[in-house]
């Protein structure tokens, strides 16, 4: 039985809070790297070396969002997220990823920091268990051996 048996409310704010304050990872697949070089109309290569760095995993390369000096996301601007409408799914799928449902004193902690926690929409725990299956299977990352 799962804490949230009964599902969770929570509606984006569009605060902010996600994207900024602590260092972290946005990893991008292929596709995702497609989508937002097109919505910036940039060329792929242009994207890469602009907005992306390669981070070390051990035995291959991922692909990630740089972060500004402050660690907010370098897509994010005074007006909110750049590129809101096409963002990646890691941050579609917040705060619906594993480790906050994974225990509700994570859930009630990430609340305190995130104004659209517990407010707002209903999910139920069978949208709630879909969303975090598909981020388990968010594995198609652009890899670089």
């Amino acid at each position: 039985m799962a804490w949230y048996d009964k599902g969770v409310d929570f509606t984006c704010q569009r605060c902010g809070h996600c994207c900024s304050g602590e260092p972290g990872f946005v990893f991008l697949s292929d596709e995702e790297i497609d989508r937002l070089s097109a919505f910036l109309e940039m060329k792929r290569e242009e994207f890469l070396e602009v907005y992306t760095r390669k981070i070390d995993m051990g035995d291959h390369y991922e692909i990630s969002l740089r972060e500004r000096a402050n660690y907010s996301c370098i897509l994010l601007s005074d007006r909110g997220c750049m590129v809101y409408s096409v963002k990646p799914q890691q941050c579609t799928t917040y705060p619906f990823w594993g480790y906050l449902f994974s225990d509700r004193a994570l859930w009630n902690e990430e609340m305190k920091a995130c104004p659209g926690i517990n407010r707002g929409e209903h999910h139920s725990k069978r949208e709630i268990d879909e969303i975090l299956s598909l981020e388990a299977k968010h594995e198609n990352k652009q890899i670089l051996k």
